[in-house]
């Protein structure tokens, strides 16, 4: 199972937790973008809380923060996810959507959903694999979608030619 219950609303970026609004706008003015406001297609917040866990599991796992908000905003041209715990302090991740590939992800096994990102994400010198844990909800699947649409038009999946060879293009 999940190790967390997520709950995911959509929102106005100004409507985030106020330190993941301010990481944003933060992030925002160091890269003059514009108003995040103005510039985001789509904004979401997710709430995640820990389960409660046995001895053995909470041992090996570690404290870790019991509560955890992410913030997701899609621009035109970015993908942003915010987080921070309740013991751990805001960190913001942002990727160029031309320079990912993102579906969206449900696990049949631990009941968890969110969206899987891959691609050079953040500062990172080559592809990673990303995840932003979100509910099952709505708007989660709304944001989803949105994303998986975005990325396909700012960075379209190269046709494959099955058969290409054989006619001499490579």
């Amino acid at each position: 199972m999940s190790t967390y219950d997520r709950t995911t609303r959509e929102c106005l970026v100004n409507e985030l937790r106020p330190e993941l609004y301010q990481a944003v706008q933060d992030y925002f003015r160091a890269q003059q973008l514009g108003d995040p406001e103005t510039e985001a297609i789509i904004c979401c917040e997710t709430t995640s809380t820990k389960k409660r866990a046995g001895r053995l599991a909470s041992w090996l796992g570690g404290e870790g923060d019991a509560t955890v908000y992410t913030g997701m905003l899609l621009t035109a041209r970015r993908l942003i996810w915010v987080r921070s715990g309740d013991g751990s302090a805001v960190v913001l991740t942002a990727a160029d959507l031309k320079e990912i590939r993102v579906r969206a992800y449900a696990s049949p096994l631990t009941g968890d959903t969110g969206l899987e990102v891959y691609g050079f994400i953040g500062d990172s010198k080559g592809r990673v694999r990303g995840y932003i844990g979100m509910g099952p909800g709505a708007a989660a699947q709304k944001f989803c979608e949105a994303a998986v649409q975005a990325v396909a038009a700012a960075n379209p999946p190269a046709k494959r030619r099955l058969f290409g060879w054989l006619i001499g293009n490579r």
